[in-house]
């Protein structure tokens, strides 16, 4: 469950990055964000899922 999460929460953080910048700046934007998915766009994802695995927590008895 905590993989759901922790994948959910990083498209979130994805999504509201996106959307601050196409508001701010949308006709650069656009053909960044056009450029950039054809070249980052399989990569991104991959990211996302490794970021979003659990993590190893070592316990010290």
């Amino acid at each position: 469950m905590q993989f759901i999460k922790d994948f959910v929460r990083n498209l979130v953080i994805l999504f509201v990055m996106v959307l601050i910048l196409l508001a701010l700046f949308p006709t650069m934007m656009s053909q960044v964000l056009q450029f950039y998915s054809l070249i980052f766009g399989p990569l991104a994802i991959l990211m996302v899922i490794v970021f979003a695995l659990p993590r190893r927590r070592r316990r010290r008895y």
